[in-house]
């Protein structure tokens, strides 16, 4: 782990499994007939989840097993507990001639790196904490992206409830199962966000494949400060960024394992005009800006390209990446993108706003997902609506889907209740859209009051996700409200081991 990263304290394997990597191993995979495996000394795996992490190595042993009759010998230490350190021998340079198909398997690392991939993610985690090699194996950047080969498989989202509350609530919704074997209680696993130490006060900016990008108030010698942070939920660790200048208008996260190991964070300023040698615009509704960027691989800020002008009221701390760039949809304006590669910024293009009364763009949702990337606008009251998607060259957009939400609406007439803050508009909210590999098994998440509902958008089919309890009244004086949740304050979660 990097200086100056931190990691929420998990529960440490038996002091036994500690002892050594071979004792370890022995009491995770003790051989029964018909290829059944069980762990005696770590409750948090079954029987049946050792068993799917384990029904290929009697094929692997056969295959590489002839590779490692005489193995080098090879030194490691071990820890025993607080503090105590051994020196002892690996399972390599005790390996007698006619050692057990376990022992053998426990020694080549290539086996054990195939039957770690396939444990769960709660169970993985324990056993980082058998000895040094095993956290060697588990935390290489290489095991993070054969366990999580497609890192854009969405398996939940975290919701803040309505920010109309001075302190929203940070929920957890999954929405599938993951394709990795799961412990039971993985959800309660992944909720508690709100528990890790030094976080107080957290608010999530962006997602991007697995890391979230937050900020929370951190006690420094006695004055609480507004920090920001790197958080990868699935490992509970966080990594505390430089202290930034003030005065930023958004940040966004950039992060793709199949490219690097390495996350970037886009942060944007506002400049003063006295500040250029620049000519000054004469558009007076725009407004001059600076993008800085700080890379994971360097540790630091710097200043990027040109400053370049936008519109007064452009938004910047709701990027999505895609594309590889930051992509940011304005209400007013033009949407813009920055390239991570060129580093410049361009825009995006959109379709005709309507005639009539419409001064800006009324998004109901923009979001990546698998590599692709969507918007809503939705003019007019009404449950029918597009979802455009962007050309990948930016060359234009076009509509993906057509949906009309009256089948729901019938099912639950709450929907089409008018919102009391907003009548023009039917209590519904689009939290994520979904793509799958095959089209027709993408769907779209919504909420409407008292529930969240899973809407497929090939046959139209729709399916209850969960309930929504209702928001009292508080010291605020808010009221009861069961239509809580929007779709910029929803946030992907991918399941990610990588180290940050």
């Amino acid at each position: 782990m990097r200086k100056g990263g931190k990691q929420y304290p998990e529960k440490q394997a038996p002091r036994e499994l500690r002892a050594n990597s071979e004792t370890a191993f022995q009491h995770l995979l003790r051989p029964r007939l018909s290829l059944e495996y069980e762990c005696i000394s770590t409750p948090s795996l079954s029987l049946l989840q050792v068993r799917m992490a384990v029904q290929a190595a009697p094929v692997l042993q056969e295959e590489t097993l002839t590779r490692c009759q005489r193995p080098p010998v090879r030194h490691h230490q071990s820890c025993l507990g607080s503090g105590t350190w051994i020196e002892t021998y690996s399972p390599k340079s005790l390996m007698p001639v006619h050692s057990s198909p376990i022992d053998k398997v426990a020694a080549n690392d290539d086996i054990l790196t195939q039957i770690l991939i396939k444990l769960p993610v709660k169970s993985l985690m324990r056993f980082k904490s058998v000895s040094k090699h095993w956290l060697s194996l588990i935390v290489n950047p290489h095991f993070a992206r054969r366990r999580n080969p497609n890192s854009s498989f969405v398996s939940g989202l975290f919701l803040y409830s309505s920010k109309r509350r001075r302190n929203p609530e940070l929920n957890f919704i999954p929405l599938q199962n993951n394709e990795n074997p799961s412990d039971d209680g993985d959800d309660v696993y992944l909720a508690p966000l709100t528990t890790i130490p030094s976080l107080s006060g957290k608010e999530i900016f962006s997602s991007c494949h697995g890391l979230l990008c937050c900020s929370s108030y951190s006690n420094l010698e006695g004055d609480y400060q507004l920090r920001y942070h790197i958080l990868n939920p699935t490992t509970k660790q966080f990594m505390s960024l430089p202290q930034p200048r003030d005065g930023h208008k958004g940040f966004n996260l950039v992060f793709d394992p199949s490219r690097s190991p390495h996350y970037r964070v886009v942060g944007v300023w506002r400049v003063d005009c006295d500040d250029l040698v620049l000519s000054i615009d004469s558009d007076q509704n725009k407004l001059y800006y600076q993008i800085e960027i700080y890379s994971s691989e360097t540790g630091s800020w710097r200043a990027c390209a040109e400053p370049f002008t936008a519109n007064r009221n452009s938004q910047f701390h709701s990027g999505v990446y895609w594309n590889g760039a930051i992509n940011w949809f304005n209400t007013f304006g033009d949407s813009l993108y920055f390239n991570m590669e060129d580093e410049r910024v361009r825009t995006i293009p959109m379709p005709p706003i309507p005639h009539g009364d419409w001064k800006g763009r009324p998004f109901g949702y923009y979001g990546e997902s698998n590599d692709h990337l969507h918007f809503v606008e939705i003019y007019n009251p009404g449950i029918q609506f597009d979802v455009y998607e962007i050309e990948r060259d930016y060359s234009g957009c076009f509509v993906k889907y057509h949906v009309d939400l009256g089948s729901v609406g019938a099912a639950f007439p709450q929907m089409m209740q008018r919102l009391s803050w907003n009548p023009m508009y039917y209590s519904f909210a689009i939290l994520s859209l979904v793509r799958e590999k095959k089209d027709d098994d993408s769907f779209m998440v919504l909420h409407i009051p008292g529930k969240i509902l899973r809407y497929n958008l090939g046959d139209k089919s729709f399916e209850k996700i969960s309930d929504v309890c209702a928001e009292h009244c508080d010291g605020n004086g808010m009221i009861e409200d069961s239509f809580m949740y929007f779709w910029f304050h929803s946030f992907q979660y991918i399941e990610s081991v990588s180290c940050i």
